[in-house]
């Protein structure tokens, strides 16, 4: 395939390619993918495919308008914008890494955002440091899906390092009072990271959700993404040890 101006472009997906780019790279990467079973296999030869509520029974969910879906479901099977988020934020351990592949693109916008973690917390920290120590205290926010809830910050720090993100917005989180009132600054920091870039069918990216936001802007059209959630490689899984998965 001819070479594509995609940011963190890795060529033809493959589990291997998502091992290097997941475990050893920076957690993002684009790719081209020829078909939906290609997909599949590089996801299942990575690592172990996480389930979901909206995913089929291998673990695909079709990312596309769907009109009549109630408010509980988000705003994923819309063509509005999703703001900067994490996946599964409620979840005592969410999924880990995140592939979204485009079948139909967009008429106009659709454009998938995507934000390295620690350049929104180093860009917090710099114009706002108050700001930054609000979400990074240990009751930030609550994330409520279900039966699931967790309370965490949205910046998880170790040794000055972002370690962990997990971040929505929807009717089921809600921020402590400082948090909430740093939200204005949180959204600047989004603006100065951001990454923004279109697929055409057949590209896609990969993504650490525990390190990395990202969000899609507002389209036109028929626009389809397929995702596949990944709780973890299958070299994390063999060095794991009971109980830990």
């Amino acid at each position: 395939m001819a070479e594509t101006k995609l940011p963190h472009y890795r060529g033809i997906l493959t589990g291997s390619m998502l091992h290097d780019a997941m475990e050893a790279g920076d957690g993002f990467a684009t790719f081209d993918c020829e078909s939906e079973e290609a997909f599949l296999a590089a996801a299942q030869e990575y690592g172990v495919v996480f389930p979901h509520r909206d995913a089929d029974e291998r673990g695909i969910t079709y990312l596309r308008e769907r009109p009549g879906l109630g408010p509980e479901r988000g705003v994923g099977f819309t063509r509005g914008p999703l703001l900067p988020h994490t996946d599964r934020p409620a979840a005592k351990v969410p999924p880990r890494v995140l592939l979204l592949w485009c079948r139909s693109s967009s008429v106009d916008g659709g454009e998938a955002t995507v934000l390295r973690g620690q350049d929104v917390a180093a860009s917090l920290g710099e114009r706002n440091p108050d700001a930054l120590k609000a979400y990074c205290e240990d009751d930030a926010a609550i994330f409520r899906t279900g039966g699931e809830e967790m309370v965490s910050p949205i910046f998880r720090m170790v040794d000055g390092a972002v370690a962990e993100v997990r971040l929505r917005f929807d009717p089921y989180v809600y921020f402590a009072p400082n948090a909430a009132r740093a939200l204005p600054a949180l959204e600047r920091a989004f603006e100065e990271t951001e990454i923004a870039f279109s697929l055409a069918p057949g590209k896609g990216y990969a993504i650490r959700n525990d390190l990395w936001f990202h969000g899609r802007r507002a389209y036109s059209g028929n626009r389809e993404m397929l995702r596949i959630m990944i709780g973890s490689s299958h070299a994390s899984s063999r060095n794991a040890g009971p109980g830990t998965r």
